[in-house]
């Protein structure tokens, strides 16, 4: 495999790029090594790049020096003799500008375009790695993410990476701790001292088919794994014949796709590659963690080239017997030269770099790692991703995942508050005893594992009144009860200041962070008191008003790492753990109190119970809902006309409306009754106005005035004093439209609703209806591939035994739903879908069924892919675009007239069918539209900003994730979102709303997103109820759509989008066979 022209060296010590061996000639440094071959001596010499000489660096913290060098051969190939090399490398000292970090990578290309895939990692890795917001606190997470997203770069870059790519094996030395990360099969080999021998150690394990498995994982996403004996029929194929890698007789295993003789890949997992990748080929690395000690000399990374037919050993025994790395690593590639052409006519290119370690001690000063953003420390410390696993997820591991806060309502918080004061009550009548020692960072490890937090102590004091706190500090007896609180000036100016640049708290008004500030509470610390703890639940956000606070981060069982210290020190009041105003997300590091201190923290409860007030329909809202003329109106447009009515006062006596006189107003009663009265004859001054009904409060008259001016049909007159809400019909329509328009366009809903029944019917009753009839399990249906999967559920083709037709099929493991608490939400999800009527959009439930394994819902449709496979190797042109964001608006349209808020729209989730129908299948987040709703669930990237500043949403929401759904059809990225970006900062930019366009974006296009993107969720373009979609769709940018044909299955997908659906190969083999749960399952009893 051909696959380093190029070295990135950081700002080091300054000196040549490559050196000029001549001279190196000259002092017969290389020709003891050249032995023979067709290559002359300057041959081989011009296929050389080395470093100039050994370079060294010192790591001032750490105590020890780092000399190194590298050495790039070209590969000898008869029949191309100038074939580019096609491997890379990388060296950056200095990384990131720390003086405690450097970074080597080897790159080894291969395909038509191995050269600039490989120098295309070379750039990007690195880059990708310092710019990820975890790499301070979390390298392997950093890395997992960095060269995934390279991988998807490239395959968005002018470089045709369809059969090409480049594995990569990368080397982060930070401080005393190696940290290794392997895409393919260079290799890492790291030498350790054992008494008089030094023994290789490899540090990467070669992702072949020869590893189980690695085998397995690619046979489950579709591959054939064939030698080319078996491909063309020389030995079985159903035989694994090729035994192990030391046995490789030159006919490896190669990946095969189904019923094709492409791309015949040695290796399962690379940088670029996209042919491959649909065949389960991928960039997710594998990272192992090495701490260095005096027992370890060198670190060996190196393409395949070196380790073709030389044991890691063989390499590690070849350096030891050099003083010089640079010496060494000519040895190591003239042998490996000589090898290869020993055993072949040809060489592959070889590259090497050796990392020598001098004054490395046992016992490891004291340091402090790079300073992490505030950010970074409060993203959960995910474990590192099972690889097998990997295999069933369609969703890039770049994006974020869909995320799920608690479903709560305003009594929701209410009620939590009230048990929180009564949690703090408790506590505070208990004594804590602190811990008395001074903190130690060597005693960390002890005292991070097991001293209870803050919110354990917490815990303990609301299970039992008496229970005492947790001993060791930090325990909520120390907490001020929360109510009543009050906070001095001082204290108030503290908290402001502090806050005056978080997002959270800028989005408020005055009043809010006013009440916000009095329910702060004092929390005094000890020296040694956990604050909180790595990997546990959140509800606490703290400002710092004096101490010392160490922030420690642990990777598996190494003990933990001092990453940063907050300090009260500093002229701005350090903050820590705003993500826990959100919701309970396991905190990402530990935060333990260095000396004694004083605390202010926020409860989540306390801080929602602000920002959520008004949150639920008012008792207008109520009356309103019965009005009959106004049922057409969604509740945020009964919201917003509450919102709208004036108060006005009537006098006992006074009329209100007068029986004959044009109408104009309608009018709620607030305070107060009134008499409706009736003349028969209104010539007649002499008649006596009947009274033929009483309205009291809470009651409504006058609602035909917002459709027709015709004359009022009684009197009205105030019953003593009455207090009543009015609306005239001119400020109604100024704000909605003619009420009559909003009824014909839910009459015209209603009319393609029973359209598309109608067709949906008869496709039914052809192909389906006895399928659906029948009592079938789910060992009646075999699995046919994967859509997307989710944390307890997947999207699955499966076909029907005994029919052979095939559906979308949406399956939920009972176990991972107990496990993870998802009961209420996978209820709601089945509510919602089985509250909905099928349509062309959203398709409906055919069929749904249980047992103790799976839930199981058979929708009525056929998906080819999820929209982001489409989308591959780049974005849609515009008109395609159009046509999908058409395809979903319709989709919008009909949830919203359902009465349902969607909150699931992303790329990843829009199922696309063979025929180029657009379709919304994901209900995770799905709800019914009761008022303002204030779960923060769904995509990070499309969450609008009152789902971030937890205002409650409507369903004004899905319009901005729509908006952010079209810029990232034509981008291949969502406006608000940069490569590496954690949660908390994706949420400041939605929150800033910085919105830039590229050049390419039509001013439709522009004017359209700055209408959807709007921060005012009532000014949004189709925010105001479904009815309002009717502006959306008359958009310039749709001027091109025929929204009849669309909404009839008339309206044929563009030729960009049919192409696309053409050359897709299909999605990925998966089985979806969860373990069966043991326990109660009565809250499935409704599915």
């Amino acid at each position: 495999m051909g696959c380093a022209n190029s070295k990135d060296i950081g700002p080091g010590p300054p000196g040549k790029e490559y050196t000029d061996l001549n001279n190196a000639y000259d002092a017969g440094v290389l020709s003891v090594y050249l032995t023979g071959g067709p290559l002359t001596a300057k041959d081989y010499k011009e296929r050389l790049v080395s470093s100039e000489g050994t370079q060294t660096v010192f790591m001032p913290q750490s105590g020890y020096t780092i000399r190194y060098a590298f050495v790039s051969q070209r590969g000898y190939y008869p029949d191309a003799p100038s074939k580019a090399n096609q491997d890379s490398f990388s060296v950056q000292t200095y990384f990131g500008g720390d003086a405690e970090q450097c970074f080597f990578g080897v790159y080894d290309g291969h395909g038509e375009y191995g050269t600039q895939c490989s120098q295309f990692a070379k750039e990007k890795v690195p880059e990708n790695l310092l710019n990820n917001t975890h790499f301070a606190v979390s390298p392997e997470i950093a890395y997992h993410q960095a060269m995934v997203l390279s991988n998807n770069q490239l395959h968005r870059s002018e470089v045709d990476d369809s059969m090409s790519g480049t594995t990569a094996i990368t080397v982060l030395v930070r401080g005393r701790t190696a940290y290794v990360a392997n895409v393919g099969d260079s290799r890492a080999v790291l030498a350790e001292r054992h008494g008089d021998r030094v023994l290789a150690q490899d540090l990467s394990y070669d992702q072949t088919p020869f590893r189980r498995d690695e085998c397995e994982r690619v046979k489950r996403c579709g591959a054939r794994v064939l030698t080319l004996d078996q491909l063309e029929g020389i030995k079985d194929p159903n035989v694994e014949s090729w035994g192990t890698e030391e046995e490789d007789d030159g006919d490896p295993p190669r990946l095969w796709a189904p019923n094709a003789t492409y791309p015949g890949t040695a290796f399962t997992r690379s940088i670029g590659d996209s042919a491959a990748e649909r065949i389960g080929v991928f960039a997710e690395p594998e990272v192992v963690t090495k701490q260095l000690s005096a027992q370890h000399p060198f670190i060996v990374i190196a393409s395949d080239g070196v380790f073709e037919f030389l044991s890691s050993q063989s390499v590690v025994d070849m350096v030891t017997k050099f003083e010089d790395p640079q010496e060494a690593c000519l040895s190591v590639v003239a042998e490996s030269y000589r090898l290869w052409l020993q055993h072949e006519t040809r060489t592959d290119d070889i590259t090497m770099i050796v990392i020598q370690f001098q004054g490395l001690e046992d016992e490891a000063p004291q340091m402090a790692l790079p300073t992490p953003s505030g950010a970074a420390l409060d993203y959960s410390t995910r474990a590192v991703p099972s690889m097998a696993g990997m295999a069933l997820r369609r969703l890039p591991t770049t994006r974020l995942a869909a995320i799920e806060g608690p479903g709560v309502s305003l009594e929701d918080l209410q009620s939590e508050l009230r048990l929180l004061q009564q949690k703090k009550a408790a506590a505070a009548a208990v004594s804590v005893q602190h811990h008395q020692q001074q903190h130690q960072v060597m005693a960390a490890a002890a005292v991070v594992a097991q001293q209870p937090t803050a919110d354990q102590a917490a815990a303990a004091a609301g299970s039992s009144s008496t229970a005492a706190a947790a001993e060791g500090g930090g325990g909520e007896g120390d907490a001020e009860a929360l109510s009543p609180l009050w906070r001095t000036p001082e204290e108030v100016r503290l908290l402001s200041f502090a806050t005056s640049t978080n997002f959270l708290f800028t989005s408020m008004s005055e009043a809010e962070r006013a009440d916000v500030f009095m329910l702060f509470e004092r929390y005094p610390v000890k020296a040694g008191d956990v604050v909180v703890r790595q990997a546990e639940p959140g509800d606490y956000f703290y400002v710092v008003e004096s101490g010392q606070y160490d922030v420690f981060v642990q990777a598996g069982m190494d003990p933990p790492l001092l990453v940063h210290t907050y300090s009260s020190a500093s002229g701005q009041p350090a903050s820590f753990g705003e993500l826990a105003l959100l919701y309970n997300k396991p905190r990402a590091a530990t935060v333990m109190a260095r000396t004694d201190g004083l605390l202010y923290r926020l409860h989540r409860s306390a801080f929602r119970s602000v920002v959520a007030a008004g949150g639920q329909p008012s008792a207008t809202v109520r009356t309103l809902r019965g009005v009959e003329v106004l049922q057409c109106l969604s509740l945020t447009q009964l919201q917003k006309l509450a919102e709208l009515m004036d108060e006005v006062t009537f006098e006992d006596g006074s009329y209100v409306i007068r029986q004959g006189e044009e109408g104009r107003d309608f009018f709620v009663i607030s305070v107060g009754e009134v008499s409706c009265t009736v003349k028969k004859n209104l010539a007649n001054p002499d008649e006596q106005a009947k009274e033929v009904l009483r309205l009291y409060a809470g009651q409504y008259f006058g609602e035909r005035a917002l459709l027709t001016s015709a004359k009022r049909a009684a009197n009205v007159v105030a019953s003593g004093r009455v207090t009543l809400l009015s609306i005239s019909r001119a400020r109604f329509e100024s704000v909605f439209g003619p009420l009559q328009d909003i009824i014909d366009a839910e009459s015209s809903w209603k009319e393609a609703m029973a359209m598309q029944r109608e067709v949906l019917s008869r496709k039914t009753m052809a192909s389906g209806l006895q399928v659906a009839q029948a009592q079938f399990s789910l060992e009646e249906l075999s699995a046919r591939g994967l859509l997307a999967s989710t944390d307890c559920s997947a999207l699955m083709l499966m076909e029907h035994k005994a029919s052979e037709e095939v559906y979308t099929v949406r399956v939920t493991s009972v176990t991972d739903v107990v496990a993870l608490n998802k009961q209420a939400v996978v209820m709601r999800s089945r509510d919602v879908t089985r509250s909905l009527e099928p349509s062309f959009f959203v398709p409906g439930v055919l069929k749904s069924f249980k047992d103790n394994r799976v839930l199981a819902e058979v929708l009525m449709t056929v998906g080819l892919c999820t929209l982001d496979c489409l989308m591959v190797p780049m974005p849609f042109d515009e008109a395609s675009a159009m046509y999908i964001a058409a395809s979903v608006v319709l989709g919008l349209e009909h949830l919203h007239w359902s009465g349902v808020i969607y909150r699931g729209l992303s790329a990843h989730s829009v199922v696309v069918t063979e025929g180029g129908q657009v379709q919304l299948v994901d209900f995770r987040f799905a709800r019914r539209n009761e008022g303002r709703a204030f779960t923060l669930c769904g995509n990070p990237e499309y969450l609008a900003p009152e789902v971030v500043e937890g205002r409650g949403h409507t369903e004004s929401a899905d319009l901005w994730a729509l908006g952010v759904l079209i810029y990232c059809l034509m981008t291949g990225e969502t406006p608000f979102a940069s490569p590496g970006d954690d949660e908390l900062r994706i949420y400041r930019r939605i929150v800033s709303r910085h919105l830039a366009f590229p050049g390419h974006f039509s001013p439709a296009a522009r004017d359209l997103l700055e209408r959807l993107l709007q921060h005012d969720p009532t000014a949004r373009l189709g925010g105001q109820g479904p009815a309002s979609l009717r502006h959306l769709k008359r958009h310039p940018w749709f001027a091109a759509m025929n929204w009849d044909a669309l909404m009839e299955h008339r309206y044929m997908a563009p030729p960009g989008i049919r192409e696309r659906i053409y050359n897709f190969e299909g999605v990925a083999y998966a089985h979806f066979d969860p373990r069966a749960y043991e326990g109660d399952l009565s809250w499935a009893n409704n599915f």
